[in-house]
């Protein structure tokens, strides 16, 4: 635990549970009872709250030092810092003094002063062990000309009062100590009540020590390992016992969504906002991990995930909880206070018998939310709005080098693309219908992108790599298939981790951000999908952390960005890492091997995948052969190809009056014919340029060309001079139809 709350005996004390067990040590192997010193750790930033709480509790967060019940004198002390110097702790506050006599029902002014106040104070613990109070030792006046005020009335009042004043802020533990009381009997049950009383009963304050950082406070408490017995084969768990495992880690998934669907709705700050949203993508993955992991009671990984989880989510909480007024944040660090207790009972190893109960996980829910406790632990598979919002909010926060200019992204007609897709919903191709149904699937991926950019300003250098992510992804993933056929019955493409469709977007991890049966079974709502997560790893990741800045240069954002959406946030490095585990890197590897196919122009080599060719044709099929397939393997209506550009085209007839051998400059490609033409009046492009029709399979893309260079040597300067358009140069020979 990093933090405790401060509190007069007034604070809400038994609502604050499990505080004093934070941060035991681990102490694996020892027998019998033993003292082990529990360090506290409470940083100043909270121990000021808590001087406010108690001591400034004004509507001006102000405080009266001077008892004069006429008035006429008086001391008002306002804006205190709390810090230290050396072994003592130091408060220093703003201070407005009069000093005055008072007669015959009036008063004679005789100071009026102001300035600073500070004042050096040891901390002792009070007898019994259970708090601690300030004693001050060292009081000091500066007027705001920087004269240091050592004598005289106001120095004597000043001093005098200060000391009073301060001896009343107290950092009582009694409450926490008695609520735990309510708390362990749910995360040690193998204990009698004799034995838990035995542990509440020794805790103790032992040694304080102050730093620059923060307030150390020693607490001693004696705990006693239980029996340990030999490992025994695990035996199979029954139907029930499954049940019970899959309801507790349901149970601490919706926990911990509930908590971070709190704490966000309590803070206006994106940056927070942003963490909490990281924090649970990334524990979700992590649980992928701990579910793999088969269930030991000595040894839980899901336990594990779950303690670790709020190990993450407790800084974020506490800056959040400093936001709130009153005695609100005490609430809130109740909660973190009984999940480091959990860590740190945890960390002393299978002897000491931690098992988060079902009770266990309800009481830290009452803890969040009082109200609600019952809402915060309904595991659901339904669309969160909340979780959307905090994902939507990431995705069209502010990006790095936004452009002003919004490229049309797809390079496919829309319209095409969109009835191709929902062509595609139950086809599972064969090798024969490989020529038609990968240039649709293209399509479809392109256009997910598209859409999906339309959202997120993203600097235009970025975009084609964005393009080839989501292409090498999907191949990557799931071979560019959402269907598979299993016995007979068409099914959504699934793995025994729970990823499913074209882009593989598993359940456990998205639960709640997106429509899980529309994952399944709508393979243009799974590639969007697919595609929103890619470009928030991207942007909000990769490109944020610099990973293009390392050796390897921009190609990294496509590494980076895979790595993080195999593994999570925090794995967004993982591609050039050492230390990861071979599988991993295999997969990554794999990714990359992949991606460089796509970056040169290969992306139909996915047949191979799938049975077909590594350089597949994308041509259309006759429909006739379309008739023959599987009842249910395709779509039933055959699908006509697009009209091909007419042969009397200026573009058309440009490029092949060219040199076969010769060069152009590609500036763009897009979807329609008006998207080009915009293109070209919004950057000024000079003539000649042309819109050259190429087809692609089933579909046309519209190209910008620019000039025609017998050597590639003699085209470099044209594509220099339009570099912040990233052209790139092509041969007439690969235009030909």
């Amino acid at each position: 635990m990093n933090m405790i709350c401060a509190t007069a005996s007034r604070a809400r004390g038994p609502v604050i549970l499990a505080l004093l067990l934070a941060l035991l040590p681990a102490t694996p192997g020892y027998a019998g009872p033993s003292v082990i010193a529990v360090p506290i750790s409470l940083d100043y930033p909270l121990l000021r709250h808590a001087l406010l709480t108690q001591l400034f509790y004004t509507p001006d967060g102000s405080a009266n030092i001077l008892d004069d019940p006429n008035g006429c004198n008086r001391i008002l002390l306002s804006e205190p810092n709390i810090g230290a110097q050396q072994d003592k702790l130091e408060i220093v506050a703003r201070v407005k003094a009069r000093l005055g006599v008072s007669a015959l029902g009036s008063c004679q002014e005789l100071l009026n002063w102001q300035g600073t106040i500070g004042s050096l104070s040891r901390l002792e613990i009070q007898p019994g062990g259970k708090s601690i109070k300030l004693d001050p030792q060292e009081i000091w006046l500066v007027d705001d000309a920087g004269q240091t005020i050592s004598s005289g009335p106001l120095w004597v009042a000043g001093n005098r009062s200060i000391k009073t004043f301060l001896g009343g802020y107290v950092l009582d533990f009694k409450p926490y100590i008695e609520a735990l009381g309510d708390f362990l009997p749910e995360v040690l049950p193998h204990r009698s009540a004799q034995q838990l009383r035995t542990v509440v009963n020794s805790l103790a304050l032992g040694d304080i020590r102050v730093s620059p950082e923060k307030l150390g406070v020693s607490i001693n408490m004696e705990i006693e390992a239980l029996p340990v017995q030999p490992a025994q084969p695990a035996p199979m768990l029954t139907e029930e016992e499954l049940l019970a495992v899959e309801t507790q880690w349901q149970m601490m998934d919706a926990l911990l969504v509930g908590a971070i669907k709190q704490y966000a709705s309590a803070t206006q700050l994106q940056s927070l906002r942003e963490s909490l949203l990281d924090i649970l993508i990334d524990s979700r993955y992590r649980l992928l991990d701990a579910l793999n992991q088969p269930p030991d009671s000595d040894n839980d990984a899901v336990r594990h995930w779950f303690i670790d989880s709020w190990q993450r989510l407790g800084p974020v909480v506490r800056s959040i909880a400093l936001e709130q007024p009153g005695q609100e944040p005490l609430l809130w660090f109740s909660v973190l206070t009984a999940t480091d207790a959990l860590y740190a009972l945890d960390q002393l190893g299978p002897g000491i018998g931690l098992d988060i109960s079902t009770n266990g996980l309800r009481h830290l829910a009452r803890m969040i939310n009082a109200a609600q406790p019952e809402d915060l632990l309904r595991y659901s598979e339904e669309i969160d709005p909340e979780l959307q919002q905090l994902l939507q909010e990431q995705i069209e926060s502010p990006a790095v080098e936004p452009s002003s200019f919004q490229l049309h992204f797809s390079l496919f007609p829309e319209a095409h693309a969109a009835a191709a897709g929902k062509d595609l919903n139950r086809w599972v191709p064969t090798r024969d219908d490989l020529a038609e149904y990968l240039p649709i699937v293209s399509a479809v991926l392109e256009e997910s992108a598209g859409k999906v950019l339309q959202k997120d300003k993203l600097e235009r250098s970025y975009r084609e790599i964005y393009q080839k992510i989501v292409l090498a992804t999907a191949w990557q993933e799931s071979c560019w298939r959402q269907y598979v056929v299993i016995k007979k019955r068409i099914e959504p493409l699934r793995s025994d981790s729970g990823d499913v469709g074209i882009m593989q977007v598993n359940e456990r991890v998205w639960r709640g951000f997106y429509d899980l049966q529309k994952l399944r079974w709508d393979i243009n709502y799974n590639s969007s999908a697919g595609a929103e997560i890619l470009l928030n790893y991207l942007v909000k990741y990769a490109l944020k952390q610099g990973e293009h800045r390392h050796s390897g240069g921009i190609s990294n954002l496509a590494r980076s960005t895979y790595s993080a959406y195999n593994g999570g946030p925090s794995q967004v490095s993982r591609y050039r890492r050492s230390d990861v585990a071979s599988s991993h890197r295999k997969i990554d590897q794999l990714f990359w091997d992949k991606y460089q196919q796509v970056d040169a122009g290969r992306e139909m080599n996915v047949a191979k995948c799938l049975g077909g060719e590594e350089t597949a044709a994308a041509g259309p099929k006759a429909a006739a052969g379309a008739a023959e397939k599987t009842p249910g393997a395709r779509p039933t209506t055959p699908q006509q190809p697009a009209p091909k550009p007419a042969s009397g085209d200026a573009g058309t007839r440009w490029v092949l009056a060219q040199p076969a051998q010769n060069f152009t400059v590609q500036m763009g490609a897009f979807s329609t014919r008006d998207a080009a033409s915009t293109f070209i009046r919004q950057e000024s492009l000079p003539a000649p340029v042309y819109i050259y029709p190429l087809q692609k399979g089933k579909t046309v893309q519209y190209l910008v060309l620019h000039g025609s260079f017998a050597a590639r040597a003699n085209a470099d300067p044209a594509k220099q001079k339009y570099g912040r358009l990233k052209p790139w140069l092509r041969p007439f020979g690969d235009l030909r139809q």
